[in-house]
């Protein structure tokens, strides 16, 4: 598995680079939720669970600020919102702004599901974490605050599951 990165830090035991310290963050959180998503007992497909906790962050996005926050087609988005409400997860509602226009609202069967998505992936990181030293347990939920913290320090965009 290659480990490289794209910068330096300053040591162990020092403040490291910002960049590398966010190029890491990215890295080993996008391995993390794909990890969670394999050993997941759920059977959501991931993309569904992305996008409803998306549709979830924004409010009540269009399918445009849908598609534009993860970066994916109208059509795509379009398809997913359509899957998600066949599951009585979302619904359409008329956007008060705009008459032709329609808005992706949660249901509470849909904020239910990513509460079951969330302990699914959850459960199946449980053991892993188990298997870590108590420092190490402790040291990775003081990184958690710091990652709450930055998260609730900047607009809300591109989160997801």
């Amino acid at each position: 598995m290659d480990t490289s990165t794209s910068g330096t830090h300053s040591g162990s035991f020092g403040t490291p680079d910002e960049r590398e310290l966010a190029f890491q963050l990215v890295a080993s959180s996008a391995r993390l939720v794909r990890l969670a998503a394999r050993q997941s007992a759920s059977p959501v497909p991931r993309a569904l669970a992305r996008t409803l906790s998306v549709v979830n962050e924004l409010g009540e996005p269009r399918i445009s600020d849908l598609a534009a926050a993860d970066r994916i087609s109208q059509p795509t988005a379009t398809t997913l919102v359509q899957k998600l409400e066949e599951r009585g997860w979302v619904q359409r509602t008329a956007d008060p702004t705009d008459a032709r226009a329609v808005r992706i609202a949660i249901t509470e069967a849909g904020r239910a599901a990513i509460t079951e998505f969330r302990q699914a992936a959850a459960d199946a990181l449980a053991p892993r974490l188990a298997a870590l030293s108590a420092a190490d347990q402790r040291a990775l939920a003081r990184g958690v605050q710091a990652l709450t913290t930055l998260l609730d320090h900047q607009p809300h965009q591109e989160e997801s599951v």
